[in-house]
């Protein structure tokens, strides 16, 4: 599965985090999430999106960055930020 961000109409960046416009709103986005965003602007699997994360971030304390990884990416898919593409 790969991953790639939807263009806001504007964005800014401030402190490793973004402010997103799409669709007529504003939308915060954390220091994750914005890195996320930046490196699916082509598309991106989990695998290498979790290594940019682990690379940016460090690896997390619990689970594995990849699975992290996945529950981030559906959390911006859901909000409308990230688009799930096939294979």
């Amino acid at each position: 599965m790969t991953y790639r961000s939807v263009p806001g109409h504007d964005e800014l960046h401030r402190h490793g985090e973004s402010l997103v416009l799409l669709d007529g709103m504003v939308q915060r986005i954390s220091a994750l999430g914005t890195v996320v965003r930046a490196h699916a602007v082509e598309p991106a699997t989990v695998e290498a999106l979790a290594a940019a994360l682990e690379e940016e971030f460090g690896a997390p304390p619990e689970d594995s960055t990849v699975e992290m990884t996945q529950r981030s990416l559906d959390a911006l898919v859901e909000a409308g930020l990230l688009e799930r593409l096939g294979d």
